[in-house]
């Protein structure tokens, strides 16, 4: 494959049209003639590759293209085929119609709070499902985001980035794009997927900000990210950035892996809660104006706290920060606490989801009942609960008291990190009980993780 000659077909794919070109190979758009389908092909060329570290590196190729193969998430690339054709390997993936963040932020375009809130959401989002399956991207950074026209985004080079000559040292070590590594990669140390979030925080500070938190020579750009702190973004930002915003990326940016948010579950939830409202109030909130949600008439159920909180945390999981909204629009129009489930249940769109809410939900309403006043509701009683025993049996927890929430939250912090304490104290003023309490938390914890947290927590001294 020469540059004077593009190839006519990969395989069974016939080729359109360049998309882009690396040191290493170029991308093409092509059509797949069995299916009438549109493809991306990314391609290597193996006599580009040092012959002694060819065999190798084709190796990995192939194995990160299985890898990326298994991550089905509707904010990833697909891929569909690995193949090989004289000089060159290729990857066929899913074509998709949109713009590069990175040609965004050239161009100097300004995202608005609540736009870069749904594009970090989603980027979390993509990287919780690739975590979980053992998949660590290595390489985040705006060139591998790309935007859809409808704000749908796609994270690409799920495991295939490693291999780009730019991204390697002179023993072939894969590193990452300078600006966006983190310091454990800058030294060519071990890294795991905290690595990866640390990346997104670079790319949040950069949206937020309209430039990169460490700049300079490749040295010193490695330089800074092992040594020095960057700017608050508030101090950069044209938003105006609520004040936990520059606490968070702080997190994110930490040095130290242990640090920094240890999941992209972890992370999201802080920054939706660093967000807060603020971020609503220029995007989603434009569809449904709460200043139009028609007062409760008299009769209809007057919801405790409680009640709304516990709906909230169930929907929240689904549908992300718009439940809260979701949850106030619902709440002044249902007349019961039945009613007010199956109107949160219209906004599902997933049947699988929308069925586990639901079944959920059932839980919540067996004993509901309507109220006939305001301030009708008795106050909710502390009980004691039961948590399950490494023998199989359940052990009482004790009631929910400072030192129940000190401890747990210490145990949370594991799973967690630093936001586990934010977790806990927001927890604690929704949870009735010891019970509620640890179920609240612990629903910010990976799913592979949940079980050995509330085993801990049942059998903890």
């Amino acid at each position: 494959m020469s540059e004077a000659a593009e190839p006519t077909h990969l395989g069974k794919y016939e080729i359109e049209g360049v998309l882009g070109k690396g040191a290493m190979g170029i991308v093409y758009k092509a059509r797949d003639p069995h299916i009438e389908r549109t493809v991306a092909i990314k391609t290597v060329r193996k006599d580009l590759l040092d012959a002694d570290l060819a065999a190798h590196f084709m190796a990995r190729f192939r194995n990160e293209a299985r890898a990326a193969g298994r991550l089905h998430h509707p904010n990833i690339v697909g891929i569909y085929e690995y193949g090989e054709a004289q000089n060159v390997a290729y990857i066929a993936m899913e074509y998709i119609d949109g713009t590069g963040l990175r040609e965004y932020l050239n161009r100097k375009a300004r995202f608005e709070l609540p736009q870069v809130i749904a594009i970090l959401t989603q980027l979390l989002a993509a990287l919780e499902f690739a975590h979980a399956q053992g998949v660590v991207h290595r390489d985040i950074k705006p060139a591998n985001l790309i935007l859809a026209p409808g704000g749908e985004l796609k994270v690409a080079d799920f495991g295939i980035a490693r291999i780009d000559a730019s991204n390697m040292t002179m023993t072939g070590m894969v590193m990452g794009t300078p600006s966006y590594m983190a310091p454990e990669q800058c030294r060519g140390l071990p890294s795991d997927h905290r690595a990866d979030l640390f990346s997104v925080g670079v790319v949040l500070y950069e949206l937020l900000t309209g430039a990169r938190p460490f700049e300079g020579s490749v040295e010193s750009i490695a330089y800074k990210i092992c040594h020095e702190d960057p700017r608050p973004p508030s101090q950069l930002s044209p938003l105006k950035l609520p004040p936990a915003m520059d606490n968070l990326v702080a997190t994110a940016l930490a040095k130290r892996p242990d640090d920094r948010f240890q999941q992209a579950r972890a992370f999201g939830f802080a920054l939706r809660l660093a967000a807060g409202e603020a971020a609503l109030a220029g995007g989603e909130t434009t569809v449904m104006n709460l200043a139009e949600v028609p007062l409760q008439p008299p009769g209809t159920h007057v919801f405790d706290d409680a009640e709304l909180a516990t709906a909230e945390r169930r929907l929240v999981r689904i549908v992300g920060p718009m439940a809260r909204i979701l949850v106030r629009q619902a709440s002044a129009r249902a007349p019961d606490l039945r009613a007010l489930y199956a109107m949160l249940a219209s906004h599902i769109d997933d049947p699988h989801e929308r069925e586990r809410f639901n079944a959920a939900a059932a839980g919540e309403t067996s004993g509901a009942h309507t109220l006939s006043a305001p301030g009708a509701s008795a106050a909710p009683t502390r009980r004691t609960t039961a948590a399950p025993t490494a023998s199989g049996r359940t052990r009482t927890l004790p009631p929910l008291e400072q030192a129940f929430i000190d401890q747990t939250t210490s145990r949370l912090a594991v799973y967690l990190g630093p936001i586990a304490k934010v977790v806990a104290h927001k927890a604690a003023r929704q949870a009735r009980d010891s019970e509620e309490f640890v179920q609240i938390v612990a629903e910010h914890i990976g799913t592979q993780d949940r079980e050995a947290f509330l085993h801990d927590v049942g059998t903890g001294d």
